[in-house]
């Protein structure tokens, strides 16, 4: 979404590996009550991948701290879209045919990157590219740790939100580490957009524990992606224009609107330790927001916007940066969580989920 313009993160020394397991033990028993202290170790996400905890939509409460559970009514769409047709559950005895598919099904032996392998399928194979990453990143690298051979089985089509990925298997080569997976675009009942989940239910991405926005489209930029010589420096959530964007952990605003042709109107919050949260491409400042503000936790610092010259459509970029001004990734900074889907959506869920296994199946090669 937006050209990073911020130092790359530093490198973790393997030497430190038992002091690392040790911190985000610690850190995820205490639900991120305690982020890094001065002195501790900065990591990146392709070192480790910290444990994660998987709660249900009926855990959700204030005593979890978790912001995510009251979304922004101000960002609802004007009509909710509902990209799953009406698909009673399989019975084993009726046939389904290939025709009835209502998306574009794509056969994909990797060759190269995605994209390159998607020249000459698709009318727009950086888009649809693009798409299919976000599907990927949370299991496996789709940069560099894909390997000639592997194969996609992709359904495309109108999902309600920008993503067109209806559903999404991957097969990796025999003989590699990767692990196969499949996913599948559903609402849950009571969000804004839909989102990917695995067969099981459990949501494709992750939500931080302390969130910078409520209610979002899809987060469509990980920290640490590779974007031509240097690596995102921070997290995108795509949101419409408009969407209030929260201070995580609340405290002393340092910075407003530096570098303001890069990264459009932006706040820069020192949060504590010699640790701070950035916030760029903002609509706007909130209009009480100025340098040595004192915020709380949940505190509106501004609203989504797509301003500066490096964003092309309207998101927000989240950042964490230590006492030296490097980046880390805020899902190594929180602790991070995944939701299930009810047994009431469960239900729905499994049908949709049946048909595109089939229909994935029958996709010519």
């Amino acid at each position: 979404m937006d050209v990073n313009i911020l130092t790359n993160k530093r490198e973790f020394p393997s030497s430190a590996l038992t002091v690392l397991i040790l911190f985000l033990t610690v850190s995820f028993v205490i639900s991120c009550a305690g982020e890094p202290e001065d002195g501790e170790i900065v990591i990146r996400a392709e070192d480790i991948v910290p444990g994660d905890s998987i709660l249900t939509a009926d855990t959700l409460s204030p005593a979890d701290t978790v912001v995510f559970s009251e979304p922004d009514t101000l960002s609802k769409p004007d009509s909710a879209v509902t990209l799953i047709p009406d698909f009673p559950a399989l019975d084993s005895t009726v046939a389904v045919e290939p025709d009835e598919c209502p998306w574009e099904r794509i056969a994909l032996e990797i060759n190269g990157s995605i994209y390159a392998s998607l020249r000459n399928r698709v009318d727009a194979p950086d888009i649809l590219g693009a798409h299919i990453v976000r599907c990927m990143w949370w299991d496996t690298d789709p940069w560099n740790g894909m390997n000639a051979g592997d194969s996609l089985y992709v359904l495309s089509g109108e999902t309600g939100r920008e993503n067109q990925v209806i559903a999404l298997k991957y097969v990796p080569r025999e003989g590699t580490s990767n692990m196969s997976f499949s996913v599948y675009s559903f609402r849950m009942t009571g969000d804004n957009y839909p989102s990917h989940y695995y067969s099981d239910g459990i949501e494709l991405m992750k939500l931080l524990n302390y969130m910078p926005i409520t209610t979002f489209e899809e987060m469509t930029g990980p920290c640490g992606e590779p974007r031509g010589n240097h690596s995102h420096s921070g997290v995108d959530y795509k949101a419409p224009e408009g969407t209030p964007v929260r201070t995580c952990r609340g405290g002393s605003v340092t910075r407003l609107n530096w570098n303001q042709d890069y990264n459009g109107n932006c706040v820069e919050i020192e949060i504590g330790s010699g640790y701070s949260e950035i916030f760029l491409h903002l609509q706007g400042v909130a209009e009480r927001i100025h340098e040595g503000s004192i915020l709380e936790k949940g505190d509106i610092v501004g609203y989504v916007g797509s301003t500066g010259v490096t964003s092309t459509a309207p998101h927000i970029h989240y950042q964490i940066n230590d006492e030296n001004g490097n980046p880390i990734d805020p899902y190594l900074f929180y602790s991070s969580y995944r939701r299930r889907l009810s047994p009431e959506d469960m239900a729905e869920f499994s049908a949709f989920r049946d048909r595109c296994d089939l229909w994935l199946k029958m996709i010519p090669e």
